[in-house]
């Protein structure tokens, strides 16, 4: 049986405001000694998150909220976007549970995860990827994780980037939870969705065609977002599904998990207006797990 007893985790003193003094910033976690805490058996549910950015060819240190009043959506990366639904994370809505034998995510996909003292690795996941993190505080009421690690390019530019999310334990309440910011990080505002998991929740969309290279088919199944997670295919079994816009461009990346409708699990590059424009025109989608697969597609939203 898993064990996971974290001891509380302090970060880094708050930004300087004299960028061109800020030293390379050291992000080295300092332990201090105080009670222990297990994060097992508990429904952690998000709060708060910030997205930190390193451009490697300027030597500049940004961080972003993802979440503002009006925005609740984001993702793990926005530079590339959600690559499994992980990775799509809406404030006050995702859940996360780890119990001695899994991990549960949003009540509902369960996956393996390993631990070794504050680093954990939920394992598995929809395209056999895996999401390390390290706890950066525990108590009995929060807990912040730094998490997704990745680099990326944004009008060639090279950045290194990460996020920290925030978590409060179901039920309790808490404001202004989220640690210090890291040392030598400025800030650069929010991460700006300019589509909303809450915009599309409650459409209809119908697939009028698909082009799989060869021949054009006219499936007219009707898809159904229900909530910020699932939708459905013709009234079908709920599936899970990820929407983001993509950071430094005007395109968002819808993907549909089980969506038989042209085959499999895809992900697709959707201009950010298209749930206003109500349409999907000629839009590429991409198998994940085949790279050779890819669909052109047609949609229209019918409410």
């Amino acid at each position: 049986m898993k064990k996971i007893f974290i001891i509380f985790l302090s970060v880094l003193t708050i930004v300087s405001c004299k960028k061109e003094e800020l030293p390379r910033p050291d992000n080295t976690v300092i332990t201090t000694t105080q009670e222990n805490y297990s994060i097992l058996g508990v429904n952690w549910v998000l709060s708060e998150g910030r997205f930190y950015t390193e451009n490697l060819d300027n030597s500049d240190f940004n961080y972003y909220n993802h979440f503002s009043g009006s925005q609740n959506q984001s993702t793990l990366d926005p530079i590339n976007g959600a690559d499994v639904p992980f990775d799509s994370i809406l404030k006050d809505v995702t859940v996360w549970n780890f119990s001695d034998d899994n991990f549960t995510l949003n009540n509902g996909n369960s996956y393996n995860y390993t631990s070794v003292d504050n680093n954990i690795s939920v394992v598995g996941l929809e395209n056999g990827s895996s999401r390390p993190m390290l706890v950066l505080e525990l108590t009995d009421t929060k807990m912040t994780v730094k998490i997704h690690e990745a680099y990326g390019s944004v009008n060639n530019e090279n950045y290194y980037y990460f996020s920290t999310l925030t978590f409060i334990k179901q039920g309790e309440t808490c404001i202004n939870c989220q640690p210090n910011v890291l040392y030598g990080y400025v800030y650069g505002g929010v991460i700006t969705n300019t589509i909303s998991v809450n915009d599309i929740i409650g459409t209809k969309w119908v697939v009028t065609k698909f082009y799989d290279g060869f021949a054009n088919s006219y499936p007219n199944d009707t898809l159904n977002f229900v909530n910020g997670i699932n939708y459905t295919i013709n009234n079908g079994t709920p599936y899970n599904y990820t929407v983001s816009s993509i950071f430094g461009n005007n395109m968002s990346e819808l993907t549909l998990y089980n969506f038989y409708t042209i085959g499999g699990d895809f992900s697709g590059t959707v201009p950010n207006t298209f749930v206003t424009n109500g349409e999907i025109n000629s839009s590429l989608f991409t198998d994940i797990f085949n790279t050779n697969n890819d669909k052109l597609v047609w949609m229209i939203r019918v409410q």
